[in-house]
């Protein structure tokens, strides 16, 4: 593990090949965001590195227009300098988008490399391009915002465990999950009783879940003699979309946390990609009001809500050359959007340039 760069880790963390290095990059990141130093936001050489480099990105970026086979267009970027870093988290970058998924920040491995970077076994192995990529103005927000959602969500969960009372946990739109994994393995380390924790893990993107599969496997043949019986008794990932007439209907959870999803839909905001860069708006339907209101029907009335801002900042502007497309929210935005669900603000779990960790408690004298 100690040879391991950003990259390797997350290939090794998902692979399900070697439990045990699994297992020691769970620790590292667990002990870090637990126990260790909070990551600070980028200071101002970095934002001013940050705008310099959208600069020089919006001069060297060329796209082209092409069509798949389905008829879908799909959009072509190149530039030289991401190229001949040849690194992955560049090639992310480049990769086309098309059809539904063409404002996404597409997941996978190269946008969990960040997170690998809060472990300071992995950090010290970084290269430049390493460094370039995973020690930006946002990256250093993303870190902060996965170790803020992963205490707000472990604190709220143990102030009923502590109370002898079962818990259950929902991640929405959670990616690969490791966030809830952290918390569940805390949780279990410490000492709490699996059968009192329901965890679950969802995401629309199936290869997402199969990684967050591997990995629990792993953890759980790593943490149990007997193959995770006991250990994983609590915590299941599933492909889940909430907005799908068969998505899960009835149940509810004490903590829902939805970290990186509202960015993506439309309302209550203070601007958009489409209105800085007066584009057409999308068609999709969909707002952040229904989404909210999907959260609202799958908490239960003593339920916390974790939710994250997408503030205005120029290092976000870098993948907007590459097509992704945002709703960027302040505090008050987010308050605004939540005002008419049945939520109302509990605190600030932290703060950044882009990202603020907001967690929201269910307004119980409205449900009375």
């Amino acid at each position: 593990m100690h040879n391991l760069k950003p990259m390797d880790a997350v290939s090794a963390l998902y692979s399900g090949d070697n439990h045990e290095l699994s297992s020691a990059i769970v620790n590292s990141l667990s002990q870090a965001i637990f126990e260790g130093n909070e990551i600070k936001p980028a200071g101002k050489l970095k934002q001013a590195l940050a705008r310099v480099s959208h600069r020089v990105m919006q001069w060297t970026t060329r796209t082209d227009t092409t069509q798949d086979p389905s008829g879908s267009e799909i959009t072509l970027f190149s530039n030289r300098l991401l190229e001949r870093s040849k690194h992955p988290y560049a090639k992310a970058l480049l990769n086309s988008s098309c059809g539904e998924n063409v404002a996404l920040v597409e997941g996978g491995d190269p946008m969990n490399g960040p997170y690998m970077m809060i472990s300071p076994e992995i950090r010290k192995n970084c290269g430049v391009w390493d460094r370039l990529f995973f020690d930006s103005v946002q990256s250093r927000d993303v870190q902060s915002r996965i170790i803020w959602e992963t205490q707000a969500t472990y604190h709220a969960a143990k102030r009923w465990l502590e109370q002898g009372a079962p818990v259950r946990l929902k991640a929405v739109a959670a990616g690969t999950g490791l966030s809830m994994m952290l918390v569940y393995d805390k949780l279990v380390s410490d000492g709490f009783d699996p059968k009192l924790i329901t965890a679950r893990i969802t995401d629309r993107d199936q290869a997402n879940i199969n990684k967050a599969n591997r990995l629990l496997d792993a953890l759980a043949r790593v943490r149990n003699p007997k193959l995770g019986s006991d250990w994983r008794s609590g915590i299941t990932a599933v492909a889940e979309d909430i907005f799908a007439p068969d998505a899960e209907a009835g149940e509810q959870y004490d903590v829902v946390t939805a970290i990186g999803i509202l960015e993506y839909f439309h309302g209550c905001s203070s601007t958009t990609t489409h209105e800085r860069l007066k584009l057409e708006p999308p068609s999709n339907s969909v707002t952040a009001h229904d989404l909210v209101q999907r959260l609202t029907s799958m908490a239960s009335d003593r339920a916390h809500l974790i939710v994250n801002t997408y503030k205005d900042h120029s290092s976000t502007r870098i993948l907007e050359l590459f097509g992704k497309r945002f709703v960027y929210r302040s505090p008050d935005d987010i308050q605004s959007l939540l005002a008419s669900a049945d939520f109302r603000p509990h605190r600030i779990a932290g703060s950044g340039h882009i990202y603020d960790v907001k967690v929201y408690e269910k307004n119980q004298l409205k449900n009375q």
